[in-house]
This record gives C-alpha cells, sequence and structure tokens, in this order.
C-alpha cells in the first residue's frame, strides 16, 4: 500500500511539473514589432522593400508592416523570402547571404500568430542608413541608356540591345559598377556587356545596324522597321575581348569587387545595354542607367567573367563536332538539342579545364522558365569533388549573383563543371507551352545554359608584370 501510495504521488509529481511547463510556454511574451520584429524586417528586407526599389511593397515600419503580416509569415516559414536559393550542399559561405535563421523565423511566425503587437516605441531600432539611389554613392561615371525606351501596355516584347560608345581613351579599372532601371515597373532584368560592334555595322539611334542599310526610318525611341537588321546579345560574345560587365534582376544589380581587383574596360569598345522588358498593362517608358566606381587603390588583378561550357554533355555524351580546318582538326561546341515536349526532368552539362591557377569570386547562374535545377562542382587534381554550389529550386524571376564570403584558390589541373536540369512538363507552373519543344536563344519562352563565374588568374599579377616590364 505505502509502496503504491509513493508511486501514484510520483506521477502526481511529474503530471504537476509538465502541466506547469506546458503552462509556461504557453505563457511565454509574445514577440512585439518594436523590440523583436524590427530589427529583422530592418536588416533582412527593408534593403529591397523600401520606396524607390523594385519590390511591390514598402517594410520600414510598423504602419507598412502590419497589414501583410499574414502574408509575411507564409513567405518567411516557407524560406521564400528573403529569396535565396542556395542550400545546405554548398560547401562556401557567401557575403550576401540573406537567410533568415531559425530562431528569426520563429521570431516572426510568433509574433504573427500572437496577433501582431506593436510594442513599446521606445524599443523600435533605428531604420539604417539606405543609399538613395545608387548603392554606394554617387558613381565616378554614369552611362545612361542611350534612348527612351516605350514600352507597350500589353504583349512580350523580344529582347532589345541599345550600345554607348566606350568614351575612354584609355584602359579604365572598374572597382565597383551597378546597372539600374529606370522604371523599375517594366524591367524584368537586364545585362550590360561591353562588347564590340560587327564589321560593317554603325550605331543608329542605339541600336547596332548595318552600316548599308537606310536608317531613315529609325524611330525617335530606337525601334527600327521591319528589315533592318539589329545585333541580338548572344552575337556580342564572338566578339574579341567581349565579356558581361553586370546583371541585374530582382535581388541583384551592384557589385564591389574584393581589395586589388577589378574589371578593364578599354576604348574602342561599347557598352551594350540587353533589356527584357514585361509591359505593366499601361504604356511605360525606360532609360535604364549603368553607373561605374573607378578602383582608388593598385589593381593586381583583373576580374574575368567565364561561363562553364567549354565542353557541353547532354545525356552524358560530349555534343562538341570535330571539323578539319586547313588541314587541322578543330572541335567546336556543336548545336545542343532541343528540349523534348514533356520533359520534366532534362539534363546538361557544362564543363572546363583549369589549366592555369585561379582564383573564384562568385556565381550566377542564368537559366529561362524551364530552369529546373543548377549545381557547380569542384573537381580537385586528386580526383575527389567538392559541390560548391547547389540551387536545387532555381527561380527565373530571382537571378541571383552567389559572392563568396572568402575567395576560393583553385590550382591547375582541377576541372569545374555545372549541370543542370529543365523541367518542359505540365507540372512546372512557369511553363509557357509543355507541348512544345524548347529551343535555345534569348527570349524567355526559349531557354539558356549558362553557368557564369567570376575569377582572377594568380599568374596574371599586373604589379609583377608591370615591373618586369620596367626592368627590360
Amino acid at each position: 500500500m505505502k509502496r503504491s501510495l509513493v508511486v501514484f504521488l510520483s506521477i502526481l509529481a511529474v503530471v504537476a511539473v509538465t502541466t506547469l511547463a506546458r503552462s509556461s510556454a504557453s505563457e511565454a511574451p509574445v514577440p512585439t514589432f518594436t523590440k523583436d520584429v524590427a530589427p529583422i524586417v530592418f536588416n533582412k528586407c527593408a534593403t529591397c522593400h523600401r520606396a524607390g526599389e523594385a519590390v511591390p511593397m514598402s517594410l520600414t515600419s510598423f504602419q507598412e508592416v502590419r497589414p501583410w503580416a499574414k502574408a509575411i509569415r507564409e513567405q518567411v516559414a516557407e524560406r521564400s523570402m528573403p529569396p535565396w536559393h542556395a542550400d545546405a550542399a554548398s560547401s562556401l559561405k557567401f557575403r550576401n547571404d540573406r537567410r533568415l535563421s531559425q530562431k528569426e523565423i520563429d521570431t516572426v511566425v510568433a509574433w504573427v500568430d500572437g496577433g501582431s503587437p506593436k510594442g513599446d516605441d521606445a524599443d523600435l531600432p533605428a531604420l539604417p542608413k539606405f543609399a538613395r539611389g545608387w548603392s554606394w554613392g554617387e558613381p565616378d561615371l554614369i552611362i545612361p541608356m542611350p534612348v527612351e525606351f516605350e514600352v507597350p501596355a500589353e504583349g512580350e516584347l523580344p529582347m532589345q540591345n541599345f550600345y554607348v560608345a566606350v568614351p575612354f581613351k584609355e584602359d579604365r579599372w572598374i572597382e565597383a559598377v551597378e546597372l539600374r532601371p529606370g522604371n523599375p515597373a517594366v524591367v524584368h532584368h537586364s545585362i550590360a556587356n561591353v562588347t564590340r560592334l560587327p564589321e560593317g555595322s554603325k550605331i543608329v539611334n542605339g541600336r547596332a545596324v548595318k552600316a548599308e542599310l537606310n536608317t531613315s526610318d529609325a524611330s525617335r525611341t530606337g525601334g527600327l522597321r521591319e528589315g533592318t537588321e539589329v545585333f541580338q546579345s548572344q552575337d556580342s560574345f564572338a566578339r574579341t575581348g567581349a565579356f558581361k560587365l553586370i546583371g541585374q534582376a530582382p535581388g541583384k544589380g551592384f557589385e564591389r569587387h574584393h581589395e586589388g581587383t577589378a574589371k578593364r574596360i578599354s576604348p574602342g569598345m561599347y557598352f551594350q545595354f540587353n533589356m527584357h522588358y514585361q509591359p505593366s498593362g499601361r504604356p511605360e517608358k525606360d532609360r535604364s542607367m549603368l553607373g561605374l566606381w573607378f578602383a582608388k587603390g593598385p589593381v593586381t588583378h583583373e576580374v574575368l567573367t567565364k561561363g562553364v561550357t567549354d565542353t557541353v554533355l547532354v545525356g552524358g555524351k560530349d555534343i562538341g563536332e570535330t571539323k578539319i580546318v586547313n588541314g587541322k582538326e578543330v572541335k567546336s561546341r556543336g548545336k545542343i538539342p532541343n528540349i523534348p515536349p514533356y520533359a520534366d526532368n532534362w539534363e546538361i552539362a557544362g564543363e572546363m579545364s583549369v589549366k592555369q591557377d585561379i582564383t573564384l569570386y562568385a556565381f550566377a547562374p542564368h537559366m529561362h522558365l524551364r530552369g529546373k535545377d543548377i549545381k557547380y562542382i569542384l573537381q580537385w587534381p586528386d580526383g575527389h569533388r567538392q559541390t560548391l554550389l547547389n540551387v536545387p529550386k532555381f527561380d527565373f524571376n530571382w537571378q541571383l549573383h552567389y559572392e563568396l564570403e572568402q575567395p576560393l584558390k583553385i590550382p591547375a589541373g582541377s576541372r569545374i563543371i555545372a549541370i543542370a536540369h529543365y523541367d518542359n512538363s505540365l507540372k512546372n507552373r512557369y511553363n509557357p507551352a509543355p507541348q512544345k519543344e524548347v529551343f535555345w536563344s534569348e527570349q524567355s519562352w526559349d531557354e539558356m545554359f549558362i553557368p557564369w563565374f567570376e575569377y582572377t588568374v594568380d599568374s596574371a599579377n599586373l604589379a609583377k608584370i608591370a615591373s618586369q616590364n620596367a626592368s627590360k
């Protein structure tokens, strides 16, 4: 009897303690906006969600945040916002990682579930000082698009390309660059390239056209009538010295290179504005701008941009072609086969051999509406592989630029591999025509596979080269 009573009392004690713990947990204070949520929103959301930016709502005060509380909870809990598509399989850390910690997510969820109280005004932190207009103060040089382009109210426009001659008489080094939409309501994304014009062409109202054509029909907006040749963006990279300067999309558009590194812009070349417009339902105008900041200190290494596409494989097979040119075998890439209708996991891979020691700084994968996932892999000289970046859910609407927290040294003898999959099936809600095969071109309803990355060549130390040349 006594033993049974002791057991019974022990059980009651356990139940009491458990009930008390649950009661205490349920009575935990609800987070408030001013004390708990504002620091998260101001530091991780308001960078984009503020007046003058491309996103649809401002989140810089309780009055602005409160009406969107439930939507914020949903997006945060799903990790859809802030946008960041690299997952844990990416072995590197990124200095522009926007992800919320689990503690931050739990705080936002508890705040909304608790009724979204405001809290004491005295607890409200100061709003960070955001740059007005340009991200890094006034640029040293602003290059506006050569014309103001008129975007119609409806329809889907082809990519628009505009050209501005580089105004320099000598090489200039760019340590930071920003491509800023003139009208964020209609600019889906854009790219600034540096290129040369094909022979026999000239600029008319900002467009590159064949010099022998009659260009008197060019409109004030830079549009050209049927029959006038316009050189498309993919043609740009066939020119000697051409390169991608900066890509702009929701979530990216400003890049600042590491100390001692910069991009080189040479005289005789052209800035190319490659614009993807998306009509807003009413006639609009845009004149985007390119901002350049010149390097203030010594530049030791040139930043280069390249796609991991020296070799392209489809279905595990190299699509390259070997031709005889002047009696010698020359290997070219070959035509990429179209994506078949209803294919839900169509694979393509790109590879390149690292022939010199390089330093890696950033990735910028680019695909279109069928893009499903992409992964960058490094195969070290000893054969072991390391996943550098894994994007399991690629989103065409967020063309992110992934900047390494610490640059990665990659030795010669390594290989960089990019593997991507495309979903041309009914399961892809963004797919405009799953019943059709998909061609490779620059329109958003076509596809692209450009696994960009940025790097420097370790041996190409500009200071050492200049010193050696001076001593000769």
